[in-house]
């Protein structure tokens, strides 16, 4: 019998805790899409929703550094992703679309290492280099899509439907560390 009301206890005690975290979600998606207007609320969201670090998040910091971990762990896999283009595609030295597809690897792998800063900046709640860091992640791979475009003549980039997700798990925990501060 006592493993019985053990068992209940658990599981609404694992109830209470989801949705005081997707309240959280929820509320926190709300105030940052109201102050940034590029930010898409249904996909600040879903995104989050989605990811176990997220959903076990207790206060907006570690909601933020839930969403710097997501969005460092997408520029590893679009690193991954550039790489292989590369690889199979077999560019030669003087190939314009490979010099812009190994800028794009070097950007996705900078990000990684930047949004692994901002987690620390965030945990010893330093929101000002955070900020800054998270805004240079942003215009990196925001320059991965423009180098494409901005070509004579302009070249349409394998990576933008990527760098779009890219750039709005960015904006997400950039939004939140500026409501920290």
């Amino acid at each position: 019998m006592k493993f019985l009301i053990d068992l209940v206890t658990f599981f609404l005690f694992i109830n209470i805790f989801t949705t005081n975290a997707q309240s959280l979600i929820q509320n926190s998606c709300k105030k940052a899409a109201a102050r940034d207007q590029k930010l898409r609320l249904d996909f600040c969201i879903k995104s989050l929703e989605g990811h176990d670090r997220s959903k076990t998040a207790q206060s907006l910091d570690e909601l933020a550094t839930a969403s710097m971990t997501n969005a460092g762990t997408r520029s590893r896999r679009l690193e991954a992703k550039a790489v292989k283009l590369l690889k199979e595609k077999n560019y030669g030295k003087d190939s314009v679309l490979g010099m812009l597809i190994k800028n794009c690897v070097m950007i996705y792998k900078d990000n990684y290492v930047t949004m692994k800063e901002a987690v620390t900046s965030v945990r010893v709640r330093d929101y000002k280099t955070a900020t800054f860091v998270m805004s240079s992640a942003l215009n990196a791979t925001r320059f991965c899509e423009t180098r494409f475009e901005t070509r004579d003549p302009p070249r349409i980039s394998p990576f933008t439907r990527d760098n779009d997700v890219l750039t709005q798990m960015i904006l997400i925990p950039l939004a939140f560390t500026k409501m920290l501060k």
